[in-house]
């Protein structure tokens, strides 16, 4: 399937021709004074030659008390200040994979904070979850926690943006090398779980860490984004500027990677014009993606020297930042199994394309008054890894074309067709296509 077909869909689309049974259901049920409690399952049955699936991507149980929640289960998610919808997505969790089992307490909406007279408001997740069994990692675990502010009430002309979202790959077991048995234990105790949380580093001296790489990096496999933002609303328009900045082991901190990140405009028209027989703009984004500094190609023993941070790999987690071996970040960075690419490459390294520039284009619309038409085209120029470089730079665009909308007729029935296409030096190249109807019943409570 092209790229835009399957990219960020919770790892639910068939990967060949098919067809796809979707059901799901979601519920919330109100209590006395501002309590709520709900669930949300989500069934994916997927029909194709080659094979057949059964897929959960969601199964969750919350409990809402005004603006906190807290949920335990599957659920879909992404995390980051960006476009979600016709973005990259955000840079270190943008919904490329299936959601992996969490407990999460978050604040779920922004919440005013009075001392402030309401200026400043905030959000945030706390969470632990659970990768399972990878390829060369078993039993390891998910430590993930997120902030973000806003400066300005949401009537504000002007309104500022800023915070972060924090990932480690703790505990578990892997192999101390590729040829080795099963044989290593990670750390997994109360203290290093504090080290996790408050990412300190250099625990060589303070009775941390299994070996070498433990005791003078960190415990864990940490990354994550700064994000800051800005929102402009005027009288017909909005304009939304983000950037997300990349951090894995320190490099960041000293600025030796400040180049890489994601960058995203987005303008949107507050009042459409959907008039029959005409064609309405309602919003535009457009995204720079790039990863190709990492701190430059060396990791040396000086700060400024902190370099090759190879992007969702790992030195002891070989399966990288990925849940059932789909890398939940950036589709963008590729596994070499999902390329035509030749180069010599590590099997077992998950992101064997992370190096790249990426430019992104996305806008919405209407056709007429019922007509909803949606289009992504991305052109990006993948050069491997420092350690294992493509020998030419291999350019690839992707692009998608979707129609939507409502049968009145048929008391609400909906539907989409869309239209995806690949060409380029990284994937096969491809056009695809999907026909899909959907009903959705509201039951009130």
């Amino acid at each position: 399937m092209p790229f835009w077909l399957r990219a960020n869909q919770y790892t639910t689309t068939p990967e060949t021709s098919g067809g796809s049974l979707v059901l799901g259901r979601k519920s919330v049920m109100s209590l006395k004074s501002a309590w709520r409690v709900g669930y949300g399952a989500n069934v994916v049955v997927n029909l194709t030659s080659s094979k057949n699936q059964l897929i959960l991507p969601e199964l969750y149980g919350n409990v809402k008390y005004k603006k906190w929640e807290f949920y335990a289960g599957r659920k879909k998610e992404t995390f980051g200040f960006a476009d979600t919808t016709l973005g990259t997505g955000p840079y270190s969790w943008s919904g490329n994979a299936l959601p992996m089992p969490k407990v999460q307490l978050s604040i779920s909406e922004y919440l005013p904070l009075k001392f402030t007279k309401n200026r400043i408001a905030i959000k945030g997740t706390f969470a632990h979850g659970w990768f399972g069994s990878g390829d060369y990692a078993h039993g390891y675990m998910l430590h993930q926690k997120s902030f973000y502010a806003r400066w300005g009430s949401p009537k504000s002309m002007i309104k500022l943006y800023g915070g972060f979202t924090h990932n480690v790959q703790w505990a578990g077991k892997t192999r101390d090398s590729l040829t080795t048995v099963l044989n290593q234990t990670l750390p997994s105790s109360f203290r290093d779980y504090i080290y996790v949380v408050t990412g300190s580093g250099g625990l060589l001296g303070k009775g941390g860490g299994t070996n070498a790489f433990d005791s003078t990096n960190r415990v864990g496999n940490h990354l994550g984004t700064i994000d800051i933002g800005i929102v402009l609303e005027l009288k017909k328009l909005e304009l939304t500027i983000y950037r997300q900045n990349i951090f894995e082991d320190g490099s960041l901190y000293y600025l030796n990677s400040i180049k890489d990140g994601l960058n995203g405009i987005v303008l949107r028209n507050l009042f459409p014009q959907r008039v029959k027989g005409k064609l309405s703009l309602e919003r535009v984004v457009v995204e720079f993606l790039y990863t190709m500094s990492q701190g430059g190609p060396i990791f040396g023993p000086t700060n400024f020297t902190r370099g090759n941070d190879n992007y969702f790999n790992h030195q002891q987690y070989y399966d990288g930042w990925s849940y059932q071996r789909r890398i939940i970040g950036t589709p963008f960075i590729v596994n070499q199994a999902d390329t035509k690419v030749k180069d010599p490459y590590n099997s077992y390294e998950v992101a064997n394309n992370n190096r790249i520039r990426v430019y992104h284009l996305g806008f919405q619309g209407y056709i007429g008054q019922n007509i909803q038409y949606l289009s992504k085209l991305s052109l990006s120029h993948n050069y491997g890894t420092y350690n294992l470089p493509y020998a030419n730079a291999v350019k690839q665009i992707s692009g998608l074309f979707q129609l939507s909308g409502q049968i009145d007729a048929l008391n609400g029935l909906m539907w989409n067709i869309a239209l995806a296409i690949d060409k380029g030096g990284l994937y096969q190249d491809s056009i695809g296509g999907r026909i899909g109807i959907a009903k959705v019943w509201n039951h009130k409570r």
